[in-house]
């Protein structure tokens, strides 16, 4: 009787008397012993799953702070930025105006006069030969940089459209269509392009052979990155609206030694009218320009002709 449990159990219909053995008892007390730990285990899983889910929350939360940060840093720098391409628009458009007015100044003194009194005594294009005259047609900006419809606006003083003041234009206005192609007047390498919304608008800069280099304003579009080099004929952009602009044209500048100087002789010339621009553009010293080159031109057509000859065997 020791080795067993009596259980008795009472109803209206009288008392039953159940006897569960030592090992019963046993492995129910395993049993139930496993099923606490179970349950125990259970219970620390899902602790530890929900600390795992809280642990991710606070991840994801601070992750959205700091992108949320990021994206005020960044919407700042791009502010910042803005205000800096202005600026730098200004600054630049100063830099032009100011060169501009010195131009003025050396027109008003006569400065510009100088060389070009015996110009006709000193140059004598017809002797020109062909391989130095399609060099320089190359090399210096020639043609139009685009098909225009008209020009709006010479090079020199002019009743500003906007302002409505009198100052002193530094190009020629060339009215097209919007997205018009232009085209490098001539080999060069970009030396800048500038994205802008005032002054001179999208603006880009080519600088050429000899001191010469052109400047396209207001356009739409851009073909080339600055740093990369350009043939003569070229895309390079398209005609825009931008900036302080009040129609779709191009504004196109033709400068020497940095000072703005007509470009309209050097949209006239071409091989046909050759001597155009020498007799437009008198500040420049095209009589030395013209030496330099037909000597270049000389020593590498010398040079030409020694590689081309054949070599000479001498026998006994």
């Amino acid at each position: 009787m020791k080795d067993q449990l009596l259980i008795s159990i009472s109803s209206i219909h009288g008392s039953r008397h159940y006897s569960i053995g030592k090992l019963l008892r046993r492995y129910m007390l395993v049993i139930a012993a496993m099923l606490a730990v179970l349950t125990l285990a259970t219970v620390i899983f899902v602790n530890y799953l929900l600390n795992q889910v809280e642990q991710h929350h606070r991840q994801q939360l601070s992750l959205q702070q700091h992108s949320e940060q990021l994206l005020a840093d960044i919407a700042r720098l791009e502010q910042q930025r803005g205000t800096l391409e202005e600026e730098l628009a200004e600054r630049t458009d100063e830099i032009y105006m100011a060169t501009s007015r010195l131009g003025e100044i050396e027109q008003a003194l006569g400065l510009d006069q100088v060389y070009s009194n015996n110009l006709d005594q000193r140059l004598d294009v017809a002797t020109i030969n062909s391989a130095v005259r399609s060099t320089m047609l190359q090399m210096i900006p020639s043609g139009s940089p685009l098909e225009f419809r008209y020009r709006s606006s010479r090079f020199g003083n002019r009743t500003h459209p906007i302002h409505g003041n009198v100052r002193h234009h530094r190009g020629v206005d060339l009215a097209a269509n919007r997205g018009t192609p232009i085209y490098a007047p001539a080999d060069g390498v970009v030396e800048s392009v500038r994205p802008s919304n005032s002054g001179y608008g999208n603006m880009l800069k080519i600088k050429h052979a000899y001191g010469f280099a052109t400047l396209y304003a207001h356009l739409h579009e851009f073909k080339v990155t600055a740093g990369s080099f350009v043939e003569k004929g070229q895309l390079i952009a398209t005609v825009g609206n931008t900036g302080a602009s009040t129609a779709p044209h191009l504004h196109y500048e033709v400068h020497f030694l940095d000072r703005p100087i007509n470009p309209q002789a050097f949209m006239d010339w071409d091989a046909t009218n050759f001597d155009h621009v020498f007799t437009q553009e008198r500040s420049i010293q095209w009589d030395s320009l013209v030496s330099m080159l037909e000597t270049k031109v000389s020593n590498q057509l010398l040079l030409s002709s020694h590689k081309a000859a054949p070599s000479m065997e001498v026998s006994d």
